[in-house]
């Protein structure tokens, strides 16, 4: 590297703090912001909205896209038994534990969520029909049920 190209890659970062308007030794100005802080909400964030069927079918499009997939990892040894049974529990107590509102849905969410207590699995074919009427219920009421697969399943 020649003297002129070490002299001038010196510079730059010297210019840089010239035209920034900041130099080397002056302390950086503290950050201020003329956003308002919000406001403390209200509601606990638990609380469903009233009347609300696409929240509680979100919420059980995602417990069933979880079982699914999680079904499909242990067919395919992605899992092993003890991490399986591990996400049905999970899945057992996510589902008995939703907060429900008063929609038009909400009965056959109750009703799945009953059933969830004795199993999610084969054992359970109950909890199988009662997902099924959430499902036709959810789309009754506009509100669609969406289980995504992951990409090696081909999703």
């Amino acid at each position: 590297m020649t003297r002129s190209t070490f002299l001038t890659l010196a510079a730059i970062p010297a210019l840089l703090l010239a035209v920034s308007g900041c130099s080397a030794s002056a302390p950086a100005a503290e950050p201020t912001s003329s956003v308002a802080a919000p406001e403390a909400a209200t509601e606990p964030l638990t609380s469903v909205p009233a009347g609300d069927a696409d929240w509680e079918c979100g919420h059980a499009s995602a417990l069933m896209g979880i079982q699914f997939r999680t079904e499909w990892e242990l067919a395919n040894g992605v899992i092993d038994q003890a991490a399986f049974d591990a996400r049905a529990a999970a899945l057992v107590d996510s589902w008995t534990s939703l907060p429900t509102g008063e929609s038009d849905v909400t009965a056959a969410l109750r009703a799945a969520m009953t059933e969830a207590a004795q199993g999610i699995g084969p054992e359970n074919p109950d909890f199988s029909v009662a997902t099924q009427q959430l499902v036709s219920a959810c789309d009754a009421a506009g509100s669609i049920t969406i289980v995504s697969a992951l990409p090696e399943m081909g999703g």
